[in-house]
């Protein structure tokens, strides 16, 4: 058997390890108490390195779908367009994720308006389902996955290089004068749990499991998101992922 046989026969024991053991630990584990503890604090800061962020705020009207920075609003409490109370989620985020979902997101700008990125936290609440695969989303939104790696960054101290899955995308749209046109994006994220980060959903899955079984009590999970656009041909965007993961990741670990 050669080497790829090999690594290919480990991911699917893994890949059937870990849903055998969540899927026992969903159903047959009594006794497991939810636990509000968390990984990270839910908090992005307005600076990040030499990254201004600023917050986003949505219109929750689907009819509307109005999205904002908060400078941009004499009263950032109201859509100025419709009147619905504005808040930190979308329309579709509202629908879909429970109510007690936790989330934070800020838009970044280097001086000069280099290299922007959104900046997004998802924490989940009782119900473990606000966290999910981000790839089901990005293809139920139109975007077509042309690139999909994990990338290892480098933080400062004796800390473990913190792993980051980076998806390369595209989407097809009409521009201003209907001829077709690709939008060119990236979508990079991690999963933060009680001691533990990882970039693997599966992985993820895995230690909900441990947890459960082992330790008898689920944690609430996180992810943290960035977002932005890329050049096409071009990896230059994943030295921007880097250096901005890099100098958010202490900001977001829980003091001792």
């Amino acid at each position: 058997m050669d080497k790829m046989q090999t690594s290919a026969l480990g991911t699917r024991l893994f890949v059937i390890a870990a849903l055998a053991a969540t899927a026992w630990a969903l159903v047959y584990k009594t006794g497991v108490a939810s636990s509000d503890e968390a990984g990270i604090v839910l908090h992005l800061p307005e600076q990040v390195g030499d990254w201004r962020g600023v917050d986003l705020l949505f219109c929750p009207n689907r009819d509307c779908g109005a999205q904002y920075s908060a400078g941009q609003l004499e009263d950032p409490t109201v859509c100025p367009k419709c009147g619905a109370s504005l808040g930190n989620m979308n329309w579709a985020e509202r629908s879909m994720l429970p109510a007690d979902t936790g989330l934070v997101r800020k838009y970044y700008t280097r001086p000069g308006g280099r290299d922007p990125l959104h900046a997004t936290i998802v924490l989940s609440g009782n119900d473990r389902s606000s966290i999910h695969r981000p790839q089901v989303c990005m293809t139920a939104a139109g975007h077509e996955i042309v690139a999909e790696r994990v990338v290892r960054i480098p933080l400062a101290g004796p800390a473990e290089p913190l792993e980051v899955m980076v998806l390369d995308m595209a989407k097809s749209y009409s521009d201003a004068n209907g001829a077709p046109a690709v939008y060119s994006s990236y979508y990079a994220y991690w999963f933060v749990g009680k001691d533990r980060e990882t970039a693997s959903h599966l992985a993820r899955m895995f230690w909900m499991g441990y947890d459960r079984i082992v330790r008898g009590v689920s944690h609430r999970w996180a992810y943290i998101a960035l977002s932005g656009q890329r050049r096409p041909g071009s990896d230059a965007h994943l030295q921007t992922i880097a250096d901005f993961a890099s100098q958010l990741h202490p900001a977001l670990l829980k003091p001792e």
